[in-house]
Parts: structure tokens; sequence; C-alpha cells
């Protein structure tokens, strides 16, 4: 059995897929350093990052979570600028996980994510934003899975 952080990763990952999806499948990621293959104009990579319960649970009582889902955009060109190159993927995952906030129901809300972005310019011009997610979801106090 897989815990919830994974489940909700899993949910994150089958939304992008959704078709179409917003990049082929082998340019999704799980987890995975910030390099991707050189091959690769686009990549997204998903992970979680943090889970932080809300204290003060009464024993039995549900566990509220507020957990940190990171989703990174990576996109190269030699013909423009990281930023322009990288700019209609995080439309596209934006837009894809804005259109269902809970996951099918998995969770309470994704919410709205915080956006960093970093550009380069070595051989391709590169882009890459991470948008990170702030997921309010439930487990029971006695196990990690939902």
């Amino acid at each position: 059995m897989a815990t919830v952080f994974s489940v909700i990763t899993d949910a994150f990952e089958a939304a992008l897929l959704a078709a179409p999806a917003v990049v082929p499948a082998e340019a999704i990621f799980r987890a995975r350093e910030r390099a991707v293959p050189g091959a690769m104009n686009q990549a997204v990579n998903i992970q979680w990052a943090l889970g932080d319960p809300e204290p003060g649970a009464i024993h039995g009582a549900p566990v509220d979570w507020k957990t940190t889902v990171v989703v990174e955009c990576y996109a190269c060109s030699t013909n423009e600028s990281g930023e322009r190159a990288v700019d209609p993927l995080l439309e596209r995952v934006y837009e894809r996980l804005a259109a269902d906030t809970t996951l099918g129901g998995l969770v309470d809300d994704v919410g709205v994510p915080r956006l960093a972005a970093e550009f380069g310019a070595e051989g391709k011009k590169t882009g890459w934003v991470q948008m990170t997610y702030l997921v309010m979801h439930q487990t029971s106090n006695l196990k990690l899975s939902s």
C-alpha cells in the first residue's frame, strides 16, 4: 500500500498525462534531479517535498495535512529565450491542474502555486519554473494511506 503522499503525486502525474497530455509520458519524471536528458526540449518533474500535519488532533480524529507538492517545468530552445521557451509549458501545466483542484476528489484543494523561475543560456537557452502547491487533505491518525 502506498502513502497518501505518493498517491497524491500519482494524481498530479495522471492529471498532466490525461489526454491531451501536457508533454509526452516519457517527459514526465518523478523526484528527478533538476537536469533532464539533453535530447528533450520540454519536461516536467513532480515530487512531494513536505507533509505538515495540523497539530492538536484528538486521538482517533482524522489528521489534516498541508502537503507541499513541487511541479517543475523545464524547456529549452535554440531560437528564443529560456523565459519564452518555458512559458507555454507553464501555462499548460497550470491550467490543467487548476481545472480540478481536488484531483478527482482525492484532496480538499491543491491551491494556487507559488512560482520560482530561473533561466540560462549555456548552449541551449533554458527556462525552469518551479510550481509549489500546498495541498490540503486528510488521513486517519493511525496510518499514512488515504
